[in-house]
């Protein structure tokens, strides 16, 4: 098996290094917002939004690629991606 191509590797690294600083900023805008409720849960809203926003990309940019290089089955992208088979299928068509 062969190692995984650097340009894969730094983009995931990428996009899990913008999730780890909005984690971080999460964590600052929570202690700093705790005295005013409406910016605490705008910002942390925002916050996690823009965290889960950044991991869908990831796990579509991982599935698609091991699906379209045959790296991983559809089934062991549905498992390991938490998406189901058919979801992974659909994704094909719209290609």
């Amino acid at each position: 098996m062969s190692g995984v191509p650097e340009t894969v590797a730094d983009q995931a690294k990428d996009r899990l290094e913008k999730v780890q600083k909005l984690v971080a900023f999460g964590l600052l805008a929570d202690e700093a917002n705790r005295h005013d409720q409406r910016e605490w849960y705008r910002t942390l809203l925002r916050t996690a939004a823009d965290a889960r926003e950044q991991l869908r990309f990831l796990e579509r940019e991982l599935s698609d690629r091991a699906d379209t290089e045959k790296i991983l089955t559809p089934s062991e992208i549905a498992e390991a991606g938490k998406i189901t088979r058919a979801a992974l299928y659909k994704r094909r068509e719209k290609s």
